[in-house]
């Protein structure tokens, strides 16, 4: 035996002199601040208690924290013992079923301890509490467990630094903790104060490690006669651990840069969003406070200089009126997506051609943009986990986003690209730079789909997709700063959605006296109208307290048409003198006009004039009715001067075009089914022009087919030829599709009226063709039943018309019936709105409508509009 071996030998039994490396030391706590870094960004994507992505972040900040923070720099610690002069046979030796005991057992305690405290954004300070008294007791037990793991030494321990080690642990991870859970539930958790709560978390760990190791003292029991290989598994496990988190933190750095640079450049773009609010006024967010979105397109193709996008163009009517009734586009959406998938791509970045190389929008530009938007809403309803019907309605505005600037120098692949993209320029030959205009470049447009839930489930659902409801006031500087949206009062906007979500912005049923005033757009074509601000489907109004108008009631309006409101004051005093009903009237129209001038708080309501064309206005139904209602408005009338600015602060203007269109896609509206048959006569053709993708049938599904009604003439064809089992397969789907497709016009349809219409009269059913050859007519047939689906065609229910009308004395009149011949053109008036058709008589007594003239609609806003511009 040599003398090293007896000086060694001699330590057994004896304490063995400590001391510390200071590099592994440091090194200690960078293990611990990954770990406590992964952590807090883990449990800063945990949204609800519910759902399979936030169990697994659950669990994954367990281990990030247990495994990695607490086991990992443990173990990367205790490296840094120096026992003697650190020869190999006094080195700390680790039992393997200890250690992995240690590993388990701190990350067992922190689930726990995470699902104590909760993923809800409301601070519970005695959570907070138990959490960090949880968290500090497992960074403890699991180095006193670990300990526990060492073979070759028994550990001793002076309570004083047992005491110290525990307090620190304690409080740090209170500490820790309760500033990570207080930035996050106002909503100022930003990645610099998540990293100063994990470095505290992690201050906790290795100071609770440090001062329990000087607290140590190691009694040598045997040498360590093991390899080195076997001592450095547990290092080299931790190192492992260590650099996957700190891999998986790069990773998400990269990420969230490159979601910053996306939504950077969404601003830049026109944008479709998503609102959606509970009942408690809180909006929907992501973890990082913004709102799910989707790119419709790059940029609006201005057909005609002044095609601006905005409210007033008949594009975002269309989609105003379609997110109403997502049911008429909801079964084109995969039809929409393949035709999209098969237009011309710009060659540099694989997006959608809008623009030829001579500068015009590609053909069915309209139509294609439509198509955008629905596969965005389509998109975002993937996001929430919700279907299309769900995902809300368009809100009746649109906001400015991005940069409103050009820049000084433009790279000319960036100008072709973004010019094959979709922005209007004036071209002078294929390849040249086009000369943008300055307003466009850099500036976006965000629209929004809004919706209010009330019931708690949906709430839990949508936290369950990974989301969060946060209030207004906390998550409106997030969101205007990181989606660059250009209004001076966002969160005023917010609430204007969530009023808007809750659809109670109608009028109440009965009698009001509104003002309908009218200005011509300086600039552009085009009127505008005064409405209330904020409710843009509003005309300023003031209830009159009769719940019906009456005839004698009618002839005292007439008395005062075309008569301004100062000389109408004057003659309301005047009856006032008469019967006492009269009396009665007139005072309650005095009191209402008063209020409405008070209430508009302009001096042009002095210059209207009031008009005996009494109206019927959309208005909210009665308790327990699903049917829309009407109520009955006597109007106010004037046409604004350009040169004068309305100055009502509780007024604004709106494009008058959008504000019928307001009038048109309310709640259970007759509008809403005549324009889902014109959406499917306009989307349908275009849709189903891109070539359909048959499906490649697997092996398993070819053994199926083998045994369906045509095997016997697949398996001939098979034996005839030298393809595949999937090529057969696929000329098969196709023969089987045209098939499909030449029936379904002829066999399909069950209801007997339709084989009656064809059968009795072919000369009918040669002029109106079938499906297929009559793209801009939808065959109707009105009989006392309900009527079955025809084969890719269209059909409605039974329409039932009362048609009648209200003489000048408010007597409701019948209009007899008639004979109607094939010149006939009847409007169908239901409550002031209506559609026209052209008639056709069909023997038997039968009705057909050939042509719906969806966009002839007559709504209130016309009469009044026929007033303003006629008779003032």
């Amino acid at each position: 035996m040599s003398s090293s071996d007896e000086v060694l030998l001699s330590y057994v039994g004896r304490i063995v002199p400590r001391s510390f490396q200071h590099g592994l030391v440091v090194a200690s706590y960078i293990v611990s601040c990954v770990g406590a870094v992964l952590t807090l960004e883990l449990l800063h994507r945990r949204t609800s208690r519910h759902g399979l992505a936030n169990h697994l972040l659950l669990v994954s900040a367990a281990v990030a924290m247990g495994g990695i923070s607490i086991w990992c720099m443990h173990f990367t610690g205790n490296r840094a013992i120096i026992l003697a002069n650190n020869e190999l046979e006094l080195r700390i030796d680790y039992s393997s079923g200890f250690s992995a005991l240690s590993f388990f057992a701190p990350v067992i305690v922190l689930l726990g301890t995470f699902v104590a405290i909760g993923a809800s954004y409301k601070i519970s300070w005695l959570r907070i509490c138990c959490g960090g008294v949880l968290a500090g007791t497992s960074i403890c037990g699991m180095h006193y467990l670990g300990n526990l793991s060492i073979e070759d030494y028994d550990c001793e321990y002076n309570a004083v630094y047992v005491t110290g080690a525990a307090i620190i642990a304690i409080f740090d991870s209170i500490v820790a903790l309760s500033l990570f859970f207080v930035f996050r539930a106002s909503w100022r958790n930003t990645w610099w104060k998540r990293a100063i709560s994990a470095f505290m978390l992690a201050g906790g760990v290795t100071g609770m490690h440090w001062v329990a190791a000087v607290g140590t003292q190691y009694r040598l029991k045997h040498l360590n006669e093991g390899d080195e290989i076997s001592r450095n598994q547990d290092l080299k496990v931790a190192i492992t651990l260590s650099a996957a988190a700190a891999i998986f933190i790069i990773g998400t750095i990269v990420y969230e840069a490159w979601l910053t640079r996306g939504t950077s450049n969404k601003a830049q773009q026109i944008v479709l969003g998503v609102a959606v609010f509970d009942k408690s006024g809180r909006i929907l967010v992501s973890p990082d406070g913004l709102l799910p979105n989707e790119k419709i397109t790059d940029t609006y193709v201005e057909k005609t200089q002044g095609d601006d996008f905005s409210i007033s163009h008949p594009l975002f009517h269309w989609m105003f009126q379609v997110s109403r009734n997502w049911n008429s586009v909801n079964g084109m959406i995969d039809s929409m997506t393949n035709h999209l998938a098969h237009l011309p791509k710009c060659n540099r970045q694989r997006k959608i051609r809008l623009i030829t190389d001579d500068g015009q929008p590609i053909e069915n530009y309209d139509a294609i943009f439509r198509e955008l938007f629905c596969v965005a809403a389509a998109s975002l309803a993937d996001k929430l986990k919700e279907q299309l019907n769900d995902v809300g309605i368009l809100w009746d505005d649109i906001l400015s986003t991005g940069a409103n600037q050009l820049p000084q120098k433009l790279d000319r692949s960036v100008v072709d690209c973004t010019l094959e993209e979709g922005t209007h320029g004036q071209l002078r030959g294929r390849g040249e730079i086009g000369v943008l205009r300055q307003h466009e470049y850099g500036r976006g447009s965000l629209m929004f789909l809004v919706r209010h839930i009330e019931h708690a489930h949906d709430v839990n659902r949508l936290e369950a997709a990974g989301f969060r409801f946060a209030e207004i006031h906390q998550v409106c500087g997030i969101i205007g700063s990181r989606m660059q949206i250009k209004t001076r009062d966002l969160k005023g906007k917010l609430a204007n959605m969530a009023a808007f979500a809750e659809g109670g912005n109608v009028m109440r049923p009965g009698v009001h006296l509104g003002f309908f005033g009218v200005k011509a757009r300086v600039g552009s074509f085009g009127f505008d109208v005064i409405v209330k601000k904020g409710t843009r489907n509003l005309l300023p109004t003031m209830p009159v307290p009769i719940e019906r108008l009456e005839p004698w009631q009618m002839d005292i309006i007439r008395h005062l048409d075309r008569i301004n409101v100062r000389i109408i004051f004057q003659l309301l005093d005047e009856l006032k003198k008469l019967s006492p009903r009269e009396v009665l009237f007139a005072s309650q129209m005095y009191d209402a006009l008063q209020a409405l001038r008070a209430w508009i708080d302009d001096p042009i309501v002095d210059d209207a004039v009031m008009t005996s064309k009494v109206v019927q206005v959309p208005c909210q139904a009665r308790v327990g009715s699903s049917s829309a209602k009407f109520c009955t408005m006597i109007s106010l009338c004037i046409m604004v001067p350009i040169h004068v600015s309305a100055s009502s602060p509780r007024c604004e203007f709106v494009p008058l075009n959008f504000f019928k269109i307001h009038q048109m896609a309310y709640k259970d509206s007759p509008q809403l089914a005549a324009f889902a048959r014109y959406v499917h006569r306009e989307l349908s053709p275009i849709g189903n022009s891109a070539p359909i993708q048959p499906p490649r049938a697997t092996c398993q599904q070819a053994g199926r087919a083998i045994f369906s009604s045509n095997r016997l003439n697949i398996l001939r064809r098979l034996g005839k030829s030298n393809n595949s089992i999937c090529d057969v397969m696929e000329n098969n789907y196709w023969e089987q599709t045209q098939s499909t497709r030449r029936s379904s016009s002829q066999e399909s349809n069950p209801a007997g009226s339709t084989k009656k219409l064809y059968n009795q009269d072919p000369p009918y059913r040669e002029r109106l063709g079938t499906s297929d050859a009559m793209p801009d007519k939808t065959a109707v047939i009105y009989q006392p039943h309900s009527l079955a689906s025809l084969g890719g065609i269209m059909v409605s229910q039974e329409i039932q018309v009362d048609i009648s009308q209200i003489d000048d004395s408010g007597r409701k009149v019948s209009i007899p019936s008639k004979a109607v011949t094939s010149t006939d053109r009847v409007t169908m008036v239901k409550a002031g709105a209506g559609f026209n058709f052209e008639m056709d008589v069909l023997p038997g007594g039968l009705v057909v409508a050939e042509r719906e003239k969806v966009h002839e609609v007559i709504t209130f806003v016309d009469e009044l509009f026929a007033v303003c511009v006629d008779g003032l």
